[in-house]
């Protein structure tokens, strides 16, 4: 069959390598000069399989007055006129409930364990390197509201194949030494030791490459889409800055971008861009080992060779790529807290990037109401860590074939 996959981030760079590795004629639309230019080319770094709690639970509902009124809040909302955002918002209330909030973890779970195994099975296939680590997340907690909170979620989250340890304060020095010299207040851990680490940007390029070069997949870059042409409930073209490409089948994978595309062919999903911001630095020995999740101030660290990637935030803005100085100084503040001897007076490396983010937290795979254009978007903060398994799915999806998991809560059935 012969496929169009729009994006080549590291959703649609994993998708082209497993369905050209089961033998499809593949081609990739990128606007970039190279795969993983946007959202995966700076992000935390983490494969966070065990992190399953959406943004919108009931823990954050009380915290949210406080946060529209900080400019450093980990969450933020810039007041505008955008009827998307709006109801971006109103829908992710809705879901911060914890009725709600554990059926969408359970989806996130699923998808990420199933990840895992596809991620394992990728890395086993090609032998692709990336700065990879298989050495767990370490989670951190400064205060006991907060610890109490994450061990409740591990809790659940154990009742559905999720296999993490809560850990004291002493414990998480041990398993980390780096903490031990941390202005910071520190009560307890949990060690997410299934999880992983590394970087996206190296896994887009190094895979197009492996994709290109064993399974044919062409990468096409520097090439804007327009629009995509419907007639008789099937798309029979992408229309672009250089011309039309026609293929059998198309997979959306643009990112926020998305619904910018699948709007005007009626497709309406609540996909809104959370801007997010990393900061790079050069790695000493005063820097962690161990990719670290700061529960406390949802900041993640990951050491990839010789560079620290630190991320956090999430800001409702609109499309603005633009780098916040004031977003950025509270990662750096808080980074130099909790490890004071790294090099942070030195060259920083400042990213900003648009993550997908529906309000309810999963992402959307598989069909739309066109019999040949195919999802594989809106998966926020967790694209890194979806990504193998969302290919697979959605390559079954196109084959007719059951995927290995189930799909509920992972379409765009709803929100319809």
């Amino acid at each position: 069959m012969k496929i169009v996959i729009l994006g080549s981030g590291v959703l649609g760079v994993t998708a082209a390598y497993e369905l050209g590795r089961r033998g499809h004629d593949v081609t990739v639309i990128e606007r970039q000069s190279e795969s993983g230019a946007e959202t995966s080319y700076a992000n935390g770094g983490q494969l966070s399989y065990s992190h399953a709690e959406p943004w919108a639970n009931s823990s954050v509902l009380p915290k949210l007055p406080k946060w529209l009124f900080r400019s450093d809040a980990p969450l933020v909302f810039r007041p505008r006129a955008d009827w998307p955002m709006i109801r971006w918002g109103l829908g992710f209330l809705r879901n911060c409930t914890s009725t709600r909030a554990h059926v969408n973890a359970v989806n996130l779970l699923r998808l990420g364990l199933y990840s895992r195994q596809c991620m394992e099975a990728l890395c086993r296939q090609t032998g692709i390197a990336f700065d990879f680590a298989n050495r767990g997340i370490l989670h951190i907690y400064g205060t006991e509201h907060d610890f109490d909170h994450a061990r409740r979620q591990n809790e659940f989250q154990a009742k559905f194949g999720s296999e993490q340890k809560v850990l004291t304060r002493e414990e998480c020095f041990a398993l980390e030494p780096a903490l031990r010299v941390t202005s910071r207040s520190i009560v307890g851990g949990i060690h997410s030791f299934m999880d992983e680490s590394g970087d996206a940007y190296l896994f887009c390029k190094n895979l197009a490459k492996i994709a290109a070069e064993r399974h044919k997949v062409q990468f096409r870059y520097g090439i804007a889409v327009t629009q995509l042409r419907a007639e008789n409930g099937r798309i029979v073209a992408v229309d672009t800055d250089q011309g039309e490409l026609q293929a059998d089948g198309y997979i959306m994978a643009m990112g926020s971008y998305s619904p910018l595309y699948l709007s005007p062919l009626g497709i309406r999903l609540p996909i809104y861009p959370m801007k997010g911001y990393s900061v790079t630095v050069a790695a000493n020995d005063a820097c962690p080992q161990l990719s670290i999740t700061d529960g406390t101030y949802k900041i993640v660290f990951s050491r990839l060779g010789n560079r620290l990637r630190v991320a956090g935030t999430a800001e409702f803005a609109g499309y603005d790529t633009s780098i916040n100085e004031k977003r950025v100084a509270p990662i750096v503040n808080a980074s130099r807290a909790l490890f004071p001897q790294a090099e942070w007076d030195h060259r920083l490396h400042t990213w900003a990037c648009l993550r997908p983010s529906t309000p309810d937290g999963p992402p959307v795979l598989g069909r739309t109401p066109y019999s040949n254009l195919f999802l594989n978007t809106g998966h926020g903060t967790l694209g890194w860590t979806q990504a193998a398994g969302s290919a697979a799915i959605v390559s079954d999806i196109i084959e007719g074939k059951p995927p290995a998991v189930m799909l509920h809560g992972l379409t765009m059935e709803r929100y319809v």
